[in-house]
């Protein structure tokens, strides 16, 4: 009996292992069916890379920083800053087991240091926002906007923060592009929008912009992840920086005084542009719009509005009389301004804005036509000389190139055709009399400055420049050349002639209010212009009659070697108690900019001599002056900035300390012991009126440094010794 159960028990383990074995044996029949399956299946096979690839190893796009602009003396224009999200989490167990009163009192706490320190909100309304996600356990509220590094180590100090409730950051930082100069020269360095982008970051986008990488990371966890070494990285390559042959400092002043000037006049638009002679460099480019008693920078009306240019388009004429041989002497009836009919009945009625020369009749050569600005005196030798073929005038206009860009094309420069006036134009001698004194051609205000500044640069016409050099990591990596455009527009008998022309203007003509010799203390050449517009602009067609005017000046200093040009236009409607003349319309801002350069560029050693001269000597101001006499006659010195304005102070060990001064605008600065020019145009920026006693270094002023600038008494003594 044992025995039977024995073989049963046997028998049911034999069956049993058996059942086993067929069992294993599937599964491994069907797994290796799989097999099969995926290596012979491309869908398959593809699938399980595209969930390794997804998910377990993966390829992300590592951003290249954006490069930053800065001015030529290495002032921030532009620049990209990583920001971070940070959220918070009312639902973790730290933040849930404070007691209500006691979040509300720290939530009251924090709502006013936000306030406070972002000033985008009042406190109650950060309360309110804390209390309402508090209430809703949200697990992500963004309280505020996103933060970088500096302001995230204050704003971690605040009540809740500094406790660690729950504060996260966000997994992706992003890049936020900041403008430190605000609006300033805001046309010509740009801004990258959704819609558009224009100025610098437009026409140099992809040098700013760098190359993407890409890193692999795989997935260790859910929710950890780790990079690796693949075949596939690539080290993104930040883009480059770019230097601009911009200056804060005169940029800051145009766009000021033409701000101020559009207000005052009731103005529709304005441009100032200032250029280096020898090289084209734009130091300033200020294009305003007028909106109620703010300016905006709207359009770049510099480089992209072609207009009649006026009476400063004399400055060809006159180069085209002399360069083919009409002399200074050549003497007309300016008509004592009258209507005078100029090439007769196929010609055009001209007329002066007053009597030239009643004293002597009416008479005058050249020189007393540029400088009054004699329309008849123009067109009457223009049309003498080359009523016969007016081809010969259009085709030197064409050899100054008018007819085309002269330079920042990448930044929307604009042209218009020039008259030819060859034998098919069908009014020939008409256009060539309007020409003569700036009328039925159009050109930008760039095209005008570039002309003028080839006269101040003794012939030699180079094209505007707006970017030095790009660089990274402080090296540089490329330069623009300065381009020369004409080698030499004309003799230099005539280049001579021109300028001496144009001083005469400054010293007795149209800009001698300005410039004059009892008006200005260095000497200058200029040349105004107004013309009754008769040009289509931004699409609007604006005819002679209707009362719009285009006032402009150009000015070269100084004028025994000029070094700067300066031109400012102003687009406006004539008004009753408005200027719409071009030297009262445009030579306020023309004053104050020329002005500004000249002092700023004065030899501050000039004043002391070198031997005798110790840190103690040299006189505050300009930083970049100091910081030169310093290293030149004054021995050891130290400054915290390398630019701006500032005070010296003279340590223990001889050393003189130069430090940046309050320069905001509703501040009374500290000009003590700087020279006057520079005190003068420090205080009078903050809107005060000076009044000076002595000579020498500034010793005293009547109201402290550092006080806010009164809204009715605005006059500060100064004394000097």
């Amino acid at each position: 009996m044992k025995e039977e159960r024995y073989q049963l028990k046997k028998d049911i383990a034999r069956r049993i292992k058996i059942l086993h074995l067929s069992f294993t044996g599937v599964v491994i029949g069907f797994l290796v069916y799989i097999v099969v399956r995926i290596l012979l299946n491309g869908d398959v096979k593809q699938g399980f890379q595209e969930v390794y690839s997804n998910y377990i190893r993966y390829p992300r796009t590592e951003r290249a920083h954006r490069g930053s602009i800065y001015s030529r003396n290495g002032e921030p224009l532009a620049v990209s800053i990583t920001r971070k999200t940070l959220r918070l989490d009312y639902a973790c167990e730290a933040l849930r087991k404070l007691e209500y009163s006691e979040f509300k009192r720290q939530a009251s706490e924090l709502a006013n240091k936000l306030a406070v320190y972002f000033g985008d909100r009042t406190s109650k309304e950060y309360y309110d926002d804390i209390i309402k996600h508090y209430k809703k356990r949200s697990t992500s509220h963004r309280l505020f906007r996103d933060v970088d590094i500096s302001e995230w180590n204050e704003i971690k100090n605040f009540p809740i923060l500094r406790n660690g409730y729950g504060v996260t950051y966000s997994a992706e930082d992003s890049d936020c592009r900041v403008y430190p100069q605000g609006n300033l020269a805001l046309r010509s360095i740009g801004r990258l929008e959704h819609h558009r982008s224009y100025g610098v970051e437009r026409a140099l986008r992809d040098t700013l912009a760098g190359h993407n990488g890409v890193q692999v990371w795989h997935a260790i966890a859910p929710g950890y992840l780790t990079r690796v070494k693949d075949t596939l990285n690539v080290e993104p390559r930040n883009g480059y920086d770019v230097v601009t042959t911009l200056d804060i400092d005169v940029q800051d002043i145009a766009n000021s005084a033409l701000s101020e000037q559009l207000v005052e006049q009731s103005a529709i638009w304005g441009t100032t542009i200032v250029m280096e002679c020898a090289t084209g460099d734009i130091l300033a480019m200020a294009n305003l719009k007028r909106e109620g008693e703010e300016c905006v920078e709207v359009q770049n009306y510099a480089i992209g509005v072609p207009v009649n240019p006026g009476s400063t388009f004399k400055l060809v004429s006159a180069m085209a009389l002399l360069e083919h041989g009409v002399p200074t002497s050549q003497k007309y009836h300016s008509g004592l301004g009258k209507r005078v009919e100029v090439g007769g009945a196929i010609g055009a009625k001209v007329q002066d804005s007053h009597a030239i020369a009643k004293e002597s009749g009416g008479v005058i050569d050249m020189r007393r036509a540029f400088s009054e600005s004699a329309n008849v005196y123009f067109t009457k030798a223009v049309f003498e000389k080359f009523g016969s073929k007016p081809v010969v005038f259009s085709d030197f206009c064409r050899g100054l190139h008018l007819h085309e860009t002269v330079g920042l094309e990448e930044w929307g420069a604009q042209k218009k055709p020039l008259p030819h006036l060859d034998k098919r134009h069908h009014s020939r001698i008409n256009a060539l009399v309007n020409m003569a004194y700036g009328y039925g051609l159009e050109v930008t205000p760039l095209h005008t400055i570039a002309v003028y500044n080839a006269v101040a640069n003794n012939g030699r016409m180079v094209a505007p420049r707006l970017i030095l050099r790009t660089e990274r990591d402080g090296e540089v990596v490329s330069e623009a050349p300065v381009r020369v455009i004409e080698e030499k527009i004309c003799k230099q008998s005539t280049v001579d002639t021109l300028r001496s022309f144009m001083e005469e203007v400054s010293l007795t003509g149209t800009a001698a209010d300005y410039f004059g010799e009892k008006r200005c203390s260095f000497r200058t050449g200029s040349k105004t212009g107004t013309a009754q517009v008769d040009s289509e602009i931004n699409g609007v067609r604006y005819k002679r009659g209707d009362g719009y005017y285009y006032g402009s000046m150009v000015t070269y200093l100084p004028a025994d070697n000029p070094r700067y040009t300066i031109m400012t236009a102003i687009f406006t409607k004539r008004q009753t108690g408005k200027f719409y003349y071009g030297a009262s319309l445009s030579g306020p801002v023309q004053k104050r900019v020329a002005t500004f350069l000249y002092n700023r560029d004065l030899a501050y050693a000039e004043e002391v001599s070198g031997e005798e001269c110790s840190a103690s000597d040299i006189k505050g101001g300009n930083i970049e002056k100091m910081r030169k006499v310093a290293s030149e006659y004054g021995g050891k010195f130290s400054a915290e900035s390398r630019h701006g304005w500032g005070e010296g102070s003279v340590g223990n060990d001889g050393k003189l300390h130069i430090s940046p001064i309050d320069m905001a605008d509703d501040v009374v600065p500290n000009v003590v012991g700087m020279g006057l020019n520079d005190a003068l145009y420090l205080l009078e920026r903050c809107g005060l009126t000076v009044e000076v006693v002595g000579y020498g270094s500034v010793v005293k002023q009547s109201i402290a440094p550092n006080s806010k600038v009164a809204k009715t008494n605005k006059r500060i003594k100064i004394e000097l010794r």
